[in-house]
């Protein structure tokens, strides 16, 4: 967490939890910098940040304030609604969301779609019916039109703040924050190609407006190298699974890759059950296949780790909840947040170049 955002969190607190209230004098610069022991600049950020999400407010030769504003967080009810609740990536988003809200007192409403458009319509009518002032939402089949579309034109109409993250919808304007996807897939085809891989091939979501704009970092990479995945990309949707995986595709999809080296998987879900696959036919990873995925979960079983494309799984969420804050105290705020992803490299990868000088 950069400094700045420290600051930043710790007033919230000492806001939220009533050391602060609303006409307090909070404590000056100086003072805050020798507190944390940062400069000056690192605290006036923190408290420029709060000042525009107007929940502080300078009075010039007098100092810094507590508005009034923070008192209408404690009764907020912000609906969450996610498109699978398993036991890796949302825990880190959800607690960086409650970590936001849960300082200002706020009450979280939880559903998840299971990536079904009419679970995403039942979800948002629910949330409806709770009447909650604001909600944090990723996209289900982001890359499909939205088919709910009538709906958040209606939630929108109300007055209810939007924010989408992890993925949006290109046909509904609203704020989001998410992980710059192309420059994501742009890593790992940079990844392989560094090992010598030239051979690639790639497993992506077709349903997902992630799964394009990682496919479309990896050939712009490619390109560069008179390279293209082209036929070597299989498409699938969320129901395309348990056949893609199942065992009557067993004979089917590793003939898909037998002159590869390399594959990109879609997320780590993917890439395990790839893995389990190439196991069943004696392929062996990454003396046969090399493999790189996105999310970076805790796998140990894919020759000692899994390289992955990572995501900031928990700053995702406390950007997201800080964005929503910021828009129920200004209804005019638009933001878009694109957070930058990093490389974790482990063992699922062989280095060709290294191979071929022996």
């Amino acid at each position: 967490m950069p400094k700045y955002q420290k600051v930043k969190q710790w007033l919230q607190e000492k806001i939220a939890d009533g050391t602060f209230v609303s006409g307090d004098k909070i404590l000056s610069e100086h003072e805050l910098a020798a507190q944390f022991g940062y400069s000056r600049q690192t605290v006036r950020q923190a408290v420029n940040e709060l000042v525009s999400e107007k929940i502080l407010s300078r009075a010039q030769g007098s100092g810094t304030y507590v508005t009034g504003a923070t008192s209408r967080t404690a009764a907020l009810r912000i609906g969450v609604i996610i498109a699978w609740l398993d036991p890796y990536n949302f825990p880190s988003i959800l607690q960086g969301i409650h970590e936001i809200l849960n300082a200002c007192h706020c009450t979280i409403l939880l559903g998840i779609t299971y990536n079904r458009q009419i679970e995403e319509e039942n979800a948002l009518r629910q949330m409806l019916t709770d009447h909650v002032d604001g909600l944090i939402i990723e996209s289900t089949k982001s890359a499909l039109p939205n088919v709910n579309k009538l709906l958040y034109q209606k939630i929108k109409n109300q007055g209810i703040p939007i924010v989408f993250f992890n993925s949006y919808y290109r046909d509904f304007k609203e704020s989001y924050v998410i992980m710059d996807e192309s420059h994501a897939g742009a890593l790992a085809a940079t990844a392989l190609l560094q090992k010598g891989h030239k051979k690639i091939g790639a497993v992506l979501a077709s349903d997902d407006l992630r799964g394009l704009r990682r496919y479309e970092g990896i050939q712009s990479i490619l390109k560069q190298q008179n390279l293209s995945l082209e036929r070597r990309v299989i498409w699938y949707t969320t129901e395309d699974l348990p056949r893609l995986f199942s065992e009557n595709a067993n004979s089917v999809l590793p003939a898909q890759f037998f002159d590869l080296s390399a594959v990109i998987c879609y997320n780590d879900t993917i890439a395990t059950l790839l893995f389990s696959l190439f196991s069943r036919h004696n392929f062996r990873v990454p003396q046969d296949i090399s493999m790189i995925s996105f999310s970076n979960l805790p796998l140990t079983d894919i020759s000692g780790g899994l390289t992955s494309i990572c995501c900031p799984f928990a700053e995702m969420g406390k950007r997201a909840a800080n964005l929503m804050l910021k828009k129920i105290s200004d209804p005019s705020c638009e933001e878009c947040i694109i957070l930058k992803p990093t490389l974790q490299y482990r063992s699922s990868i062989q280095d060709l170049i290294k191979t071929e000088q022996i």
